[in-house]
């Protein structure tokens, strides 16, 4: 009849199977795609909403150029996204010659 381990070869399993985990995750190649992003830096400025007499934050993400647009509900108690743009794509359409 076959001898049931006990909890002492149980714990030593778990902890060998610890430390191999450990290893593997320590000793892996570090994720590439994350340094290629330079840290961003940020600008926020309250304005009031062009035909109303709400106000919202605007955040302007100075490395990618991007801006967003977002307003504090109350009662649900969350900020809203009220709209996103890319600063440099609207530079370049307003650079842009027009034809009449």
């Amino acid at each position: 009849m076959r001898q049931r381990p006990s909890t002492m070869q149980l714990l030593i399993a778990a902890n060998v199977a610890a430390l191999g985990a450990l290893a593997v995750v320590e000793l892996s190649a570090p994720a590439s795609a994350q340094a290629t992003r330079p840290r961003s830096t940020y600008t926020a400025v309250s304005g009031r909403i062009t035909g109303s007499d709400l106000h919202a934050l605007y955040v302007v993400d100075e490395t990618t150029q991007e801006v967003i647009a977002v307003q504090w509900d109350p009662q649900a108690k969350l900020l809203k996204g009220l709209g996103f743009r890319n600063i440099s794509v609207d530079a370049n359409d307003v650079a842009r010659p027009r034809s009449n």
